[in-house]
């Protein structure tokens, strides 16, 4: 038995402001068009909705009008970034209140035949401590699933010894908690979006795709290209035995916009050295 998941990652869609939402309504009747069996939403569904209560649920709401069975995690830009890297928007308890009154828990399971999905919020896991005994639960009653986590950030940028504490993936020390809670197991997947790159590679023993956005990319004079930079959403098969296979899926007629050149968005972007 095989289930179909569409994974769509990084909407950035607005209220008021909706620059991205031309993209997404494409991508949005490309998916019912493809009819999966489950829709995964792997984070910042909304252009501001840390701060913005109309942005959240406007964007939810197209999100659920896609009219699928779904699942969503949030990013940075519906909850808050962790205070540690100094964004002017911090996680705390009320973003994530607002995020559960729309959407449920931040952390959930989802079990498909031969696979249990976890999702969690990697926004805050320096800074919620109850989120730490869910995932452990989780991890330890997957009786011989294969496990896949769902979130918003990746693992790392290259490998599992990365040190660096930066905006684009999940921080050493909590990455290293989490990690030990599969003891001398790793997960089989790791589903992601957040760097608005398209990338499916295995790296420590652990396979990682990386969603690319339906809105836009970040231009190579802002950040370093780490994987392909296009726009569109990844179609997954995941397989009873616990093997897994995936396509990336272009949307025809959308607009590959670089943030970069975008400054009304979210103020102009700082260039990266180029090595």
């Amino acid at each position: 038995m095989t289930i179909r998941i569409a994974q769509i990652s990084d909407a950035h869609l607005g209220a008021s402001r909706d620059p991205f939402g031309p993209n997404f309504d494409l991508a949005a009747q490309q998916i019912r068009d493809a009819r999966p069996d489950l829709l995964l939403a792997t984070g910042d569904l909304s252009l501001d909705g840390a701060d913005s209560e109309a942005d959240l649920a406007s964007a939810w709401a197209r999100h659920a009008a896609i009219g699928l069975e779904w699942r969503a995690v949030p990013g940075n830009h519906d909850v808050g970034d962790e205070a540690l890297l100094g964004g002017r928007q911090p996680w705390n308890t009320a973003r994530a209140a607002r995020w559960r009154a729309l959407a449920g828990p931040r952390l959930w399971v989802h079990d498909l035949p031969g696979w249990r999905l976890i999702g969690l919020d990697t926004q805050s896991l320096l800074t919620d401590a109850a989120q730490w005994e869910v995932l452990a639960e989780a991890i330890a009653g997957a009786a011989g699933r294969a496990i896949a986590l769902v979130q918003h950030k990746p693992l790392t940028e290259q490998s599992l010894a990365d040190a660096a504490v930066n905006y684009w993936p999940v921080l050493p020390a909590p990455r290293a908690r989490l990690l030990a809670l599969f003891g001398d197991a790793r997960p089989a997947l790791v589903l992601s979006g957040h760097l608005h790159m398209w990338r499916d590679r295995v790296a420590d023993g652990i396979r990682q795709i990386w969603a690319p956005s339906t809105g836009f990319i970040v231009g190579d004079p802002w950040q370093h290209a780490l994987g392909e930079k296009r726009v569109g959403w990844v179609m997954h098969h995941f397989h009873a035995d616990g093997t897994h296979d995936c396509e990336l899926r272009d949307v025809p007629g959308a607009i590959c916009h670089d943030l970069g050149d975008m400054p009304e968005v979210y103020g102009p972007l700082a260039p990266v050295r180029q090595d």
